[in-house]
Order: C-alpha cells, then structure tokens, then sequence
C-alpha cells in the first residue's frame, strides 16, 4: 500500500474514532435528566419565590421542555435552612435552588456563612418590585407619615421581615430615605408570614412584593379586595405599573428609592455543565411561553433572563450595591 493511502486511512480512523467519541458524550449530555429534578424554594408557600417556582414548573411540564418531572419542595423557616440544603446537597445535578437577593442578605449580614459564590449560578429569571404595607385601621395613609412617625418614635414601629431578606432590607433602604428614621425589625418570614402576623396586627408595617398585593388584597378582576385589612403605601419600581395604577412610586413621592429584586435559580457548586445547561435552556424556553408572559404581566414582573457570563456579572455587580446596605440591617 502506497504510504499516502496508509496516511489517508489512518486519518479516517482517527476522525471515525474522535466522531464516536463525539456522539457518545451528545448522548451522555441528551441522558440528563434521568430521573426528576428537585427545586427547593426556601420559603413557605404562597410567596413570591413559591409563585415563580410553580409557574415555570408547569410551564416546563406543559410543554415537556424536560422528560422527567420538576417537584417543588418548600422548606418553611429563615430562608437559610432551604439555602444550606441546596448547598449542601449531592451534586449530582436533580437538585436546584429558587432564591434572591436575601442570600447576598444574609451573607453580608453575617447571618451566615456561605453565599452566591458557593453554588453554581444558573439563571436569572423575571424581576419584580416591592412595596410598603400597613393596616388600614393604622392611621398612616401615606410613606410619608410612615416615616415621620418612625422618626418621631424610633425603634417602636414593629417593622416585620426574614432578617437579612428582601423586606428587611427594603425596610432599611426606606427608613434611610427619612432623617432619623428607624423601624425595630423583627423576625417573621417571608411573603405569607408577613401578610399574616401584619393582619394580626403583630406588626406595624412590612413591604410586600407586588405580586403578593395582588394575591392578598386584590379580587380576581383587580378590583380591591373590601375584607383585606392591609393596604400598599407606595411602589419601589421606577414607575407605576398598570395592575396598581393608583398606587404612587417613592420617587413620585420624593424618596430616591428603588428596589427590584431577580429570581436565581442556583445549582449545588460542581454539579455538571450537563445538568446547569439543560435547567438553563428549559427555563430559557419556559420563559418565551404565552403562560409565563401571562404570568409576568399578571404579577407585574419586568421579563428578565440571564445565563452564563451576563448572569455572573449581574450577581458581582448586585452584591456591590446590596452589600453595605445589608451590613447596616446588621447593626443593631
């Protein structure tokens, strides 16, 4: 044989060999899932965490965007002890972890020891608002006689938050807003909790997400809800939002406040790429769906997706500007 044939062959083989190897780790990257995947919100249900969670759980399901389930598992308590699971979990890429800015909170905080860097970042998806909320037996009508009496009273407005989480440190942000402001912050959860003990008049005031008003003080046709005994103070968002039309926003108001908060969606730390893209690239296709555009536009979330670089740089650039802010809910 004729040395450039044997050279001929022997790149075939070679190219034959390096295409089987191709197409089995294709094959090994298609297997992912193979059994179903896990997604913690550390949160009680009911919450905005929860919400998102669902939604983009039956967003994937409807349009079998995975072949095996998503189950949701809530983990009531501070939102640590979900967190701490996840992180502490098999890397085995079945389990995934809902959550936001409250674990750059509580890091910076020193409520713990762990944090954005110690997991495997996935996506970020939708962002949504907040808004302070008080009884409507109260007296206060509006932020700014909330925030007079906070000053005039310090440390007697039993403000209601998961410490070193979204509410807590939207409650800090706001009383800066105020010279001399100061709300006593006390421990009592997320969403839900909060609803509940401010109804129960165990608290003064707390924030609310947006979608969480809608879903505790609106009727299903939007109109106001006459038996909810809360009621919102002003938006945190850049501008009014067509679900809330009457309800002003702080810089309406003359507060330089806005506070937007992103769901990540994280992953244990070395879980396989495998595993991360696929959970990106489903949650990327449930994001395009009519039912999570529905979603957004009934719960007033602006339509957000991050993944990769882009989502890594908005995590470094997000703990730049919440971390001095969760050093001061810290101090007491």
């Amino acid at each position: 044989m004729k040395p450039s044939m044997r050279l001929i062959r022997s790149i075939a083989t070679a190219v034959a060999g390096v295409t089987a190897l191709t197409l089995a780790h294709a094959g090994a990257l298609a297997a992912w899932p193979e059994k179903p995947v896990k997604i913690i919100v550390p949160f009680k249900a009911g919450g905005t965490s929860d919400q998102v969670s669902r939604a983009f759980q039956m967003a994937i399901q409807d349009n079998e965007l995975l072949p095996q389930p998503a189950t949701i598992v809530n983990v009531g308590g501070h939102f640590s002890i979900g967190s701490r699971q996840v992180m502490e979990a098999e890397p085995d890429g079945y389990t995934f972890l809902t959550v936001h800015i409250a674990l750059m909170g509580g890091q910076a905080g020193g409520m713990f020891d762990f944090g954005y860097r110690d997991f495997a970042p996935v996506a970020a998806t939708g962002q949504f608002c907040v808004l302070p909320m008080v009884r409507k037996d109260s007296g206060i009508d509006s932020v700014d006689q909330l925030l007079e009496k906070a000053a005039a009273e310090p440390d007697t407005l039993i403000f209601g938050a998961n410490l070193g989480a979204i509410n807590h440190l939207a409650g800090v942000m706001l009383q800066n807003t105020e010279p001399g402001a100061k709300f006593r912050f006390v421990q009592i959860g997320g969403g839900t909790a909060n609803f509940t003990a401010l109804t129960g008049a165990q608290t003064n005031a707390t924030v609310l997400s947006a979608a969480e008003v809608l879903n505790f003080t609106r009727m299903p046709d939007g109109s106001e809800n006459p038996e909810s005994q809360i009621k919102p103070l002003a938006y945190t968002g850049p501008e009014r939002v067509g679900k809330l039309p009457e309800i002003p926003t702080l810089k309406e108001l003359g507060r330089d406040m806005e506070f937007c908060i992103d769901s990540w969606w994280f992953a244990p730390k070395d879980t396989p790429q495998e595993a991360i893209d696929g959970m990106a690239d489903a949650l990327e296709k449930a994001s395009a769906t009519d039912a999570i555009k529905a979603f957004y536009d009934s719960k007033v979330f602006a339509p957000l997706f991050l993944r990769g670089e882009a989502l890594q740089e908005s995590l470094d650039a997000t703990w730049a500007a919440i971390e001095p802010v969760a050093i001061q809910a810290s101090q007491k």
